[in-house]
This record gives C-alpha cells, sequence and structure tokens, in this order.
C-alpha cells in the first residue's frame, strides 16, 4: 500500500492523458474569456458577426463547454478519494490533510484570480473539495444520488439565468454617454453591469493599456461576481462531477475491474451526449429567432456535457490502456503537471493580452483566439516535456505538496539523474 506522495511508476496514465486532454478543451473554452469583454463573450456573436466566429462560438459551446472542465472535476473528485483511501488504509487521518491541501489550493486561486485572471476555477475547486470530504463518508449509493441531483439543480438554475436574460432593458446609446471614466469610476457609472457600455469602455482600457490597479479592480470584481452566481449554479454542476469522480473510485473504474463500465460510458452515455450537444448547438445557432428554446437548451447542454465527459473518460481510458491513444505521451507529460500547466496557459495569454505584455486584449476576432489558444497549449505541452526531463514533478505542484504534508514529502523536486 502506498502511503506517502504518489511516485511517477505509481501514477495511472490514462488519468494523467485525461488531465491533459482537459487542459487543451479548457483553454479552448477559455479564449474568448481571455481576449474580449465580458460582455461580448456572454452575448456571442450576432448574425451579422463574420460567420467564422459564429461557427467558432458554435462549436466551441457544443463539442468544448463544459465538457473538457467537467472531465478535470471528474479527475479531482477522484484523486481527492484515491488520497483518502491510501491514507487510511495506512491508519492515517485524511480530514486535516484534506483540509489543508484545499486551503492551500484556494490560496493559489485567490491569487491567480486577483494578479491574472477573474475566471480562475482553482478557488471554487478548493470549495468543491471541503465539501467532498465530509461527503466522502455517505456510501456510494447515496452518494451517486447527490451527485445526479446537484448536476440537475445546476441545470434548472442555469436555465433560469438564461431566461432572465432573455428579458433585457434596453441598453444606453453609447453616444449619450461619458466613456472616459476608468476603473472603479467606470464600473460605478455602469452600475456594476457589464453589459453597460461605461463597463466595457473601462474593462477594455484596463486590461488593454492599465494600469495594474483598474485591470485588478475589474478582475476582483468580476471574479466575485463570478463566485457568487456559481454558487448557486454551476458549482454544484462541479460537485456533482468531483462526487461521480469519487464513485467511480470506489468501482474501480480505471482497472480492469472497471472495463464493463467503461464500455457502457462508450455505447450509452457519449452518442445521447453527443445528440442532446448538437441539438443544442443547432438551437444555439438560431438563438436570435428562439431566444427562450435557446435558453433551455443552456441548461440541458449541461446535462449532456456531464454524459459526454464520462463516455471520453471511458474512451481515452480503453484507448490509452491498449497503447493507442494518439498523442498520449504529449497530453500525459501535461497531466502530470495540470496544476503548473493550468496556471501557465494563464500566464502566457495574459502576457499576449495585457496592458505589461502585448496589449491585444479586444483587438482579434474570436477564431483568431481559439487560434492562439491552441498554439498556448503547444506552448505548455514544450515547457511541461523539457521541465518533466530535468525534474520529478511541476514547481507548483511542489509547493502544493510541501505544504500538504508540512514539508516531509521527501526530496521530489530534486533534478533527474542522467540516464
Amino acid at each position: 500500500m502506498i502511503s506517502g506522495p504518489l511516485t511517477r511508476k505509481d501514477r495511472i496514465a490514462s488519468i494523467d492523458v485525461l488531465r491533459g486532454l482537459a487542459l487543451f478543451g479548457i483553454v479552448i473554452v477559455n479564449a474568448a474569456y481571455f481576449g474580449l469583454p465580458l460582455a461580448e463573450v456572454m452575448n456571442g456573436p450576432e448574425s451579422t458577426d463574420p460567420p467564422a466566429d459564429r461557427i467558432t462560438w458554435v462549436l466551441v459551446k457544443t463539442f468544448a463547454e463544459f465538457k473538457f472542465i467537467s472531465i478535470f472535476s471528474l479527475l479531482f473528485g477522484f484523486g481527492i478519494a484515491m488520497q483518502r483511501s491510501r491514507r487510511l488504509a495506512s491508519g492515517r487521518s485524511f480530514a486535516g490533510f484534506g483540509i489543508r491541501r484545499m486551503l492551500i489550493l484556494g490560496l493559489f486561486g485567490l491569487t491567480h484570480a486577483l494578479g491574472l485572471w477573474f475566471g480562475d476555477i482553482l478557488f471554487m475547486y478548493a470549495l468543491v473539495g471541503l465539501l467532498l470530504i465530509p461527503i466522502l463518508l455517505i456510501d456510494p449509493g447515496p452518494r451517486l444520488a447527490i451527485a445526479l441531483l446537484g448536476i440537475g439543480w445546476s441545470m434548472l438554475v442555469t436555465i433560469g439565468f438564461a431566461l432572465l436574460g432573455t428579458w433585457t432593458m434596453t441598453a444606453p446609446d453609447p453616444e449619450t454617454l461619458d466613456l472616459s471614466h476608468r476603473g472603479f469610476q467606470a464600473m460605478m457609472k455602469a452600475g456594476l453591469d457589464p453589459m453597460h457600455p461605461n463597463w466595457i469602455a473601462g474593462e477594455i482600457a484596463a486590461f488593454g493599456d492599465g494600469p495594474f490597479l483598474d485591470a485588478m479592480a475589474y478582475r476582483g470584481m468580476t471574479f466575485v461576481s463570478y463566485v457568487v452566481i456559481s454558487v448557486f449554479s454551476v458549482y454544484w454542476h462541479i460537485i456533482g462531477m468531483a462526487i461521480i469522480g469519487s464513485w467511480l473510485h470506489d468501482r474501480d473504474f480505471f482497472t480492469s475491474a472497471g472495463s464493463r463500465l467503461q464500455k457502457l460510458f462508450i455505447t450509452t452515455l457519449l452518442p445521447v451526449g453527443l445528440v442532446l450537444s448538437i441539438a443544442c448547438g443547432i438551437s444555439f445557432w438560431y438563438r436570435e429567432d428562439h431566444p427562450v428554446v435557446a435558453s433551455i437548451m443552456t441548461g440541458i447542454q449541461m446535462v449532456s456535457a456531464s454524459m459526454i465527459a464520462l463516455g471520453i473518460v471511458g474512451l481515452v481510458t480503453i484507448l490509452v490502456d491498449r497503447g493507442r491513444m494518439p498523442l498520449a505521451s504529449l497530453f500525459a507529460s501535461v497531466g502530470r503537471m495540470s496544476l503548473t500547466a493550468y496556471l501557465l496557459e494563464s500566464v502566457i495569454f495574459i502576457a499576449l493580452m495585457s496592458h505589461w505584455g502585448l496589449s491585444w486584449f479586444n483587438e482579434g476576432s474570436l477564431s483568431q483566439l481559439v487560434g492562439i489558444a491552441a498554439l498556448v497549449y503547444v506552448g505548455v505541452t514544450i515547457f511541461c516535456l523539457a521541465w518533466s526531463s530535468l525534474f520529478r514533478m511541476g514547481p507548483v505542484e511542489w509547493i502544493w505538496r510541501q505544504g500538504s504534508y508540512l514539508g516531509l514529502a521527501g526530496g521530489d523536486f530534486k533534478p533527474r539523474k542522467p540516464a
């Protein structure tokens, strides 16, 4: 029984590949949030926008949005359950250790959100982990029921928010407004409404031109709003997927004992999820003509994302175990350093978009941003390959591990010995 930190030979190969694959999908979805005003991302392209942007938007929403974050959330829950079982098997308690890990993760998230990008997910994962620790005391059957209820609740609340969004008030004419306000003053003039022209003008100036404090004010306000809204909606989708991940751990999903469940996910959940997601994509394309239908499909999309995520997890696990997964070693190199890689994606993207970098914020189209996201992932992969050839673990993983084990995790950060 492994009682301490995992070594590389103890890792489950398919999980590393899945983490790396999930981070690719996540950066594709996040690209618009990195490079465009929040209002433009939330509204989506209009019928008069270039076809390339409209097609890109629908494809991302249909085949990527919520799918890869669902995979990442599932693996997060699986990881917590695995750590718990290993510690209990070695006669040690888990609660204090788990809480310590989540507090450190939350600190990473706050630093990331306020210093780099408001769309941070680490703080939300820390909240999920703190709730999951006591939930793991529940038997697998009732625990799975809680997960399904959480996903269902998230769907209903998402539909409600989307329907509220169809009752839009007439936006003020930008020509009649003084758009010279900056920073917090611009947010107050907008009534803290990201759709207001004053907010948008201030946001573009803050991220594209600076100064840092104005950008930080926008990041902070947007992050707080995002967390508050998510606690009532998407948080329950994430906790649901994390609980399912813990349930899969109890079912030995990533071993030969889980092969039947893997095939079941591939043959049932994956095709049904794809059909539902494609139907959602069609409704999004015609959302200007049928806004209520598109709003309802926004919630259904989250359920389809759960199905697709489980299907992909089953499919990738089988392909990796059979040695037939394309680019498996590249995805795995990112997956083994997933925390570092996730933060590095933000660092590179913000360096491209921010006033202290190339200042490309609001300069590119949606399709261009997605292309940039793919290149960012390539850069992250190259870094992970190079780092892994020299060191045994990623730098942020090392900090997290040392804090979790109170500095007693050993010399895992030492350079690799030459072959």
